[in-house]
């Protein structure tokens, strides 16, 4: 029998999704997500299910996010038809944990990125730790940050949604809580007791039982940051202007380790992923729904996942690991608009649902 990485429980009125895959720090397989979905849509109509709690097994993660390396796997085989079926099963659990119309806490202790912070990010509760690591990596391998991605980064002050969209940059739990990423912060050791509470608790006595457990999430660490995220990022700015003003701070603090990511990451991400993320910010201004986010992402996934940079990205990420990616084309210069225009075309795209 296949061993299942998702494991689910009633307590009360309280139902348990358990992400179980420590060793790939719960990157969402194909048949994870389906089977996350099936278990929401079933508990969704079930009278009985006041409340749902998110977590994981492991401290190390809540989850690092869609298994791309599995999807990589299968474009390579020539399975492109269900690693498009893999995206939308994953953009349809986003979607119905906000349309759940029940609260869904999630528990994010440790790494939460790309798919992770897709789940977590469409619950009604979002309780992250002091080791919550919160990122959306997607431009290092040649994809953009989806999973509905431009709600809710695009819910922060535009520089900071530029910020960590295109450059991956990694924030913390209580950088989180100041971007309204999180709803609360806990201590990563009261987790389980947090995690107990909540299942054996009433619906009604959800926030309180949180509030028992908050601690003082302290100074954020981005704060200090924001004269250079302002800098680089704000106002009518392309890639390429950004791109030059982390060159020119460079100069002037080359001690300074944001400056230092900054220039790596213009250098070294995907020119089509840093300038497709910049231009969705643009474009999902009119966006108001969770599916209308989802629904776009989803064209946009199909169109990039048939790019080479895609499987290429991959490669130099988690296969070789040689983090030598060729890009097509090479450089922001290069990216044209009719080739963002070409991404952006809704022309013979199927619905998401």
């Amino acid at each position: 029998m296949a061993q299942t990485h998702i494991h689910n429980d009633v307590n009360g009125v309280a139902g348990l999704i358990m992400l179980d895959r420590p060793k790939a720090l719960n990157a969402l397989s194909a048949e994870m997500v389906a089977e996350i979905r099936a278990i929401l849509i079933a508990w969704r109509h079930d009278p009985s299910i006041g409340h749902v709690v998110i977590a994981s097994s492991s401290t190390r993660a809540f989850c690092a996010g869609g298994d791309i390396r599995q999807a990589r796997d299968t474009i390579l085989a020539g399975g492109i038809d269900q690693v498009d079926a893999f995206f939308r099963d994953e953009y349809l659990v986003d979607l119905a944990i906000a349309e759940f119309g029940k609260p869904i806490i999630a528990l994010c202790d440790g790494v939460v990125m790309g798919g992770g912070a897709g789940i977590a990010e469409h619950c009604s509760h979002i309780i992250m730790t002091e080791t919550t690591r919160f990122a959306m990596p997607e431009t290092s391998i040649g994809l953009f940050p989806d999973v509905g991605a431009s709600l809710f980064l695009g819910r922060c002050p535009l520089p900071v949604a530029r910020l960590l969209g295109m450059t991956g940059y990694i924030i913390q739990g209580a950088d989180c809580l100041m971007l309204g990423l999180a709803t609360s912060m806990v201590q990563s050791v009261d987790i389980d007791g947090v995690k107990a509470a909540l299942l054996a608790c009433a619906t009604a006595d959800i926030d309180d039982v949180i509030r028992h457990f908050e601690t003082d999430p302290g100074v954020p660490a981005l704060n200090h940051h924001m004269p250079v995220i302002n800098h680089v990022f704000a106002g009518d700015v392309t890639p390429e202007e950004m791109q030059e003003r982390a060159r020119d701070l460079a100069q002037l603090r080359p001690n300074d380790k944001l400056v230092q990511h900054l220039n790596e990451a213009f250098a070294s991400r995907c020119p089509v992923s840093i300038k497709l993320f910049w231009r969705l910010l643009h474009e999902a201004d009119h966006i108001t729904s969770v599916k209308e986010a989802l629904s776009l992402d989803f064209h946009l996934a199909m169109r990039m996942i048939r790019r080479t940079d895609f499987v290429e990205g991959v490669r130099a990420v988690l296969v070789d690991r040689d983090n030598a990616p060729k890009w097509s084309p090479e450089r922001l210069q290069l990216v044209a608009k009719s080739l963002l225009d070409d991404l952006f075309n809704e022309d013979g795209v199927p619905p998401l649902c």
